[in-house]
């Protein structure tokens, strides 16, 4: 294995699983519980970087990658932000033994 580290536009070494787009915009690729690959943007960096001009302000990608390192590390499904109520209400059912035949003939109407 080579012994050259990979650098951004600003010459910043980045890390494993990130990357930097021809636009510009910060990549990060983890796999999520389920073992599917997933990726995240930012178009900063780090926290003190400032966002390009008529661009949406959002938190680095770095704070991102920790967030998501302490939702796997504690079993979070990161994609949980995502759910709609009727599939949070599925995912709860489905997780429960004893439902009974009322409520899972509620779920129809759903």
């Amino acid at each position: 294995m080579s012994n050259v580290k990979r650098k951004d536009s600003k010459n910043r070494n980045l890390r494993n699983g990130e990357s930097q787009r021809k636009d510009g915009r910060y990549v990060y690729k983890y796999t999520d519980i389920y073992g599917k690959p997933q990726f995240i943007y930012s178009w900063k960096l780090v926290p003190t970087d400032k966002t390009p001009a008529g661009k949406r302000d959002d938190i680095s990608l770095r704070e991102k990658e920790a967030q998501i390192k302490k939702d796997l590390n504690d079993g979070i499904d990161t994609a949980g932000g995502k759910m709609t109520v009727c599939q949070l209400y599925d995912k709860k059912n489905s997780q429960r033994k004893n439902i009974k035949r009322a409520t899972e003939k509620d779920d129809s109407i759903l």
